[in-house]
């Protein structure tokens, strides 16, 4: 029999070309390919994605979590709280219900790092318990107060958890709260997979784009946080530049009448952003935030200049990358 692998996870595809959760989701695809028994338990009632490798446990979350985030739904509407609340019970009685497992993978500290992997497990079962940090989650749990962080960082400790967190700035951050976590840390990026993206040639064709346009992208949740106005207002000083922004959130409408030479997407599916991408000439990131931002990455892959502020291990980035240009913030 196969080892059984368990992943909690906030954010992950629930429709075929879903962009969210899409790193969670090559993770879970890599350990479905190594041959492990994958049971991915995300939040939803309405999961239409399937994979026959994967089994997928939809879990009731009144709405907490999905597009544009936990957290600007949460500032939308407080009473979110509770279906993140029932997220996490649900999560937890589904760990008890249908395993054991050899293996936990809990993908964002708050909440399935805490109270889901810490409270789902006692410190003498077997499991072998990883918890990702991706960024928002990582400062979040930053912002706890100071006795509650550190006594579920003992119960962590007590766990023999090991922390992964998506780069050295998110670790720094992590380790100056938390010394204590140090020992259990460690930092890897997600993978990312832009395997099928057509070429810029092919991407222009398909999006009905003009071949010869000099194109900047800004590929973003549409949230304040992202500062996409600020992208956008250095890019008016430019001329002869078609702007386009791929994303939706809270912000599109103002920034649709603030900006209305600028082409707006709205949302699309990930295939469709990994095409525009792949047809820049130059992508945007405006976000001072960023751990390891994917976007960038997904460009560079692509083979894609980036302009972005410094963040996270951006600098370093850039140090060995000459297709990553810093700007001050």
């Amino acid at each position: 029999m196969n080892e059984r692998v368990a992943v909690v996870t906030t954010s992950y595809p629930r429709a075929p070309g879903d962009a969210a959760g899409h790193f969670v989701a090559s993770e879970v695809r890599r350990l479905a390919r190594a041959g492990y028994d994958v049971h991915v338990f995300a939040p939803g009632e309405d999961g239409r994605a399937s994979d026959a490798q994967v089994h997928l446990h939809w879990l009731g979350d009144r709405g907490a979590f999905g597009w544009p985030g936990a957290l600007p739904r949460l500032r939308e509407n407080p009473t979110r709280a509770l279906g993140m609340c029932e997220f996490a019970l649900r999560a937890t009685h589904a760990l008890h219900t249908l395993g054991p497992f050899a293996r936990l993978h809990a993908h964002f500290l708050v909440p399935c790092g805490w109270p889901v992997a810490t409270l789902g497990f006692a410190s003498s079962t077997l499991t072998e318990i990883e918890l990702i940090g991706h960024g928002s989650d990582v400062r979040t749990f930053c912002r706890l107060p100071k006795s509650l962080r550190r006594r579920i960082a003992r119960a962590w400790l007590a766990r023999r958890v090991q922390l992964r967190v998506t780069s050295h700035e998110l670790a720094a951050l992590l380790s100056r709260h938390n010394p204590e976590l140090l020992s259990a840390l460690r930092v890897a990026p997600s993978p990312i997979d832009v395997r099928g993206v057509p070429d810029r040639t092919t991407a222009r064709q398909t999006l009905g784009l003009e071949p010869s346009a000099t194109i900047a992208v800004i590929v973003s949740r549409l949230i304040p946080e992202k500062r996409v106005a600020t992208a956008l207002r250095a890019l008016a000083l430019l001329s002869g530049v078609s702007i386009i922004v791929v994303g939706d959130g809270p912000e599109l409408a103002s920034l649709s009448t603030l900006f209305p030479g600028v082409q707006f997407t709205g949302r699309v599916t990930r295939p469709v952003a990994l095409s525009f991408i792949a047809a820049a000439d130059v992508l945007l990131s405006a976000s001072p935030e960023e751990g390891a931002p994917t976007v960038v990455r997904e460009a560079r892959e692509l083979g894609i200049p980036v302009v972005a502020v410094t963040a996270g291990d951006l600098a370093t980035w850039a140090e060995r990358d000459a297709g990553i240009l810093l700007v001050r913030g």
